[in-house]
């Protein structure tokens, strides 16, 4: 039996363009942000010094530090609970913008404004909706400061089913124009998902009374004969 061997190729390493450098290096510092981001909200403590907080008597509790005490502070009071989503979002437009950093096309800024407008949409009705529908945070409204004027905003023409159904309409619009994406096409994908799993579970359930069919016939006793007795001897 032959084998094949072959030559280490030498790996070059191309230098980048200045523009990609300073592209990299930000994505790498923005991504690093977001993590120091999400960690000082997680041990966010209502006892550590912020801009809230006047007076303290403890060591700091939070692990970003006094900065991501005043951080973490700023953000649960302007986005209420949308605050932990930030840092998930940043990474994400930090891994799409990497994906797409070969890419030299004309710059849409018509689709570039939708996308902004679409994400003040979806910032807004996000803390709307967790405004109305959510328990407040520590001392912060659900919804932080954006929820709460949202909320003060609709009480006088909606109750709360009505609000809520309004802030999901507008929030839907938002993902539209974010996304680009049609919500018949995302009916459709989640009826395929939806029809996937009750075909799957439908099937697994045949095989399962197919197999117990199989053990019933299995174990099955065989039918004993009844020997006939003859006439008994006087």
């Amino acid at each position: 039996m032959s084998q094949e061997y072959t030559e280490d190729k030498e790996v070059t390493l191309t230098p980048l363009s200045s523009g990609r450098r300073l592209l990299e290096a930000l994505l790498i510092l923005v991504a690093l942000f977001a993590v120091y981001l999400m960690v000082s909200l997680v041990s966010f403590n209502p006892s550590d010094p912020s801009w809230s907080q006047t007076a303290w008597h403890e060591p700091i509790h939070n692990l970003g530090g006094s900065p991501g005490a005043w951080l973490a502070d700023t953000l649960l009071f302007i986005f209420g609970v949308m605050s932990y989503a930030i840092p998930v979002v940043i990474i994400g437009l930090c891994w799409i913008t990497f994906r797409h950093r070969h890419n030299d096309d004309y710059v849409d800024y018509f689709a570039i404004g939708l996308r902004l407008i679409g994400v003040l949409a979806l910032v807004v009705t996000t803390c709307g909706l967790a405004a109305i529908n959510a328990d407040d945070i520590w001392y912060f409204a659900s919804g932080g400061v954006i929820g709460s004027l949202v909320s003060s905003a609709m009480t006088p023409y909606f109750n709360q089913a009505t609000g809520t159904l309004v802030l999901l309409c507008v929030w839907a619009a938002g993902i539209t124009l974010y996304t680009g994406w049609s919500w018949l096409t995302i009916a459709e994908k989640i009826g395929g998902a939806v029809m996937s799993v009750l075909t799957f579970a439908s099937n697994r359930s045949r095989d399962d009374n197919r197999w117990d069919d199989e053990d019933d016939e299995e174990f099955e006793p065989a039918p004993v004969a009844k020997k006939n007795s003859g006439p008994g001897l006087s």
